[in-house]
């Protein structure tokens, strides 16, 4: 059972899915692109979704050189590993960039971004991670930023690999100009696909030269348009990620947010009370991964889980040896979380009996579909 931030377990016609390889210049691959975007604008909430054939580093870059221009003022604000990434992805576009730094384990406040723009009147942009899996914290206020950021004027750029699915995100609603995501995140599908979905207004602010072929939007989205895309893409990807997206519509968005919410909080709660030591508090956790300090050696309670075929991962960067994250994004529900709870109970000798929330379950027709062994 893998419980790690990504690569996620897959439904299995999702992986079955993934096995078809075509002619991507044919009909059957022009209805499969078309599908896909349609249901990835209806789950993003936007105008259209650019469909990249890459890991989620590429969405963000895309996004970076497809919405900045060189020399743009940008305002960011890591809280974490890839929120370091994409001031580095900023830097590199030739931005300039004014970053606001936090300690691990810490993020930011409203008032703190509101300062931010205020102090920064020649500004253009605010770009930001939705969700870091490197410290298990998040923007879960991510419609009151938007509101803030947008009354200013400026774009707004979100890095949402890790968030998308799993926290109500709006993208024309909201009227964020561009969100990322990977496919094999929250959406449960196969690595090999990004997105980057755009709004009406972002859809204006599409940069068409002095940026690499491979990242531009603009090129893809035109494709797009009769069905194709610009390079030759990672076609059992495709396949599998438009069988992940019509799940996820037979589960409905909201229920999937929830689901994902309820699950982050019950082990929270279970964590907390076997002695882990939990990074983020309620304004902030994270609902895809839960990063904790364990109660007894790090590596004895990941050899100790192991052994029972449950695989978690280590943090990152400085807490690289100091603690574990626990991945809880896809298709993870109650019986997953059931046993991992079982297996920490026998391994730290402490048992915790809370009721799993009913919101925590996989509707009968996705819970068939995956097993947890």
């Amino acid at each position: 059972m893998m419980l790690i931030p990504g690569p996620v377990n897959v439904p299995y016609s999702v992986l079955q899915a993934s096995l078809h390889l075509v002619n991507h210049r044919s009909e059957k691959f022009r209805e499969t692109v078309k599908t896909l975007e349609f249901l990835m604008n209806k789950h993003f909430g936007s105008t259209r979704v650019a469909l990249l054939s890459g890991s989620g580093t590429l969405a963000v870059e895309s996004m970076v050189y497809s919405m900045v221009k060189r020399e743009e003022k940008v305002l960011t604000f890591p809280y974490g590993e890839f929120g370091h990434r994409l001031k580095e992805s900023l830097v590199r576009r030739g931005a300039k960039v004014i970053s606001y730094e936090k300690k691990i384990g810490e993020t930011f406040t409203l008032e703190e971004i509101k300062k931010a723009i205020e102090e920064n009147k020649d500004a253009t942009t605010v770009a930001l991670v939705h969700n870091e899996t490197s410290t298990g914290i998040a923007f879960r206020d991510l419609q009151k930023i938007a509101d803030v950021v947008k009354s200013a004027g400026l774009k707004l750029l979100i890095d949402s690999v890790s968030g998308f699915a799993a926290y109500p995100l709006y993208v024309n609603q909201w009227k964020i100009d561009c969100a990322v995501t990977g496919s094999q995140k929250a959406l449960a599908s196969i690595p090999g696909v990004g997105f980057a979905a755009l709004s009406d207004e972002g859809m204006n602010e599409l940069v068409e030269s002095d940026l690499p072929s491979y990242l531009d939007l603009s090129l893809h989205l035109k494709f797009q348009d009769k069905g194709e895309t610009p390079f030759t893409p990672t076609v059992g990807a495709f396949f599998a990620s438009r069988r992940a997206a019509e799940l996820l519509d037979k589960e409905g968005i909201e229920n999937r947010w929830k689901r994902h919410e309820a699950c982050a909080r019950y082990l929270r709660r279970v964590m907390s009370t076997m002695g882990f030591k939990l990074l983020g508090n309620d304004a902030n956790f994270s609902n895809t991964v839960v990063a904790a300090f364990p109660p007894i050696p790090l590596d004895t309670f990941m050899s100790e889980l192991k052994k029972r075929n449950i695989e978690i991962t280590k943090g990152m960067g400085e807490l690289r040896d100091k603690i574990v994250r626990i991945g809880i994004l896809g298709v993870v529900d109650d019986r997953a979380i059931r046993r991992l709870v079982n297996s920490m109970s026998e391994i730290i000798k402490k048992n915790v009996e809370f009721e799993i929330p009913k919101e925590c379950e996989l509707p009968e027709e996705l819970k068939v579909e995956v097993l947890w062994d």
